[in-house]
């Protein structure tokens, strides 16, 4: 009985949208030397831009440099 009640319940359940993988922030980890850690605090809090939008930024910038093809 137990199987039959969830059963029904997962097929009344809408299935979930999916969302596209390229628009959805995913996590990420890294470390950077001292010095540069240091110089984009300082970069993006005069520029009152999050950190990871000018990392971001950047990646976009340099793959559109060096790896055209990966688009």
């Amino acid at each position: 009985m137990k199987d039959v009640k969830a059963q029904v319940q997962q097929q009344e359940q809408p299935a979930p949208t999916p969302t596209p993988q390229a628009d959805k922030q995913q996590p990420f980890s890294s470390t950077l030397s001292g010095d540069l850690k240091r110089r984009l605090k300082m970069a993006t809090a005069a520029e009152g831009r999050k950190q990871y939008l000018v990392l971001e930024q950047a990646l976009e910038e340099y793959l559109s440099r060096h790896h055209p093809e990966l688009k």
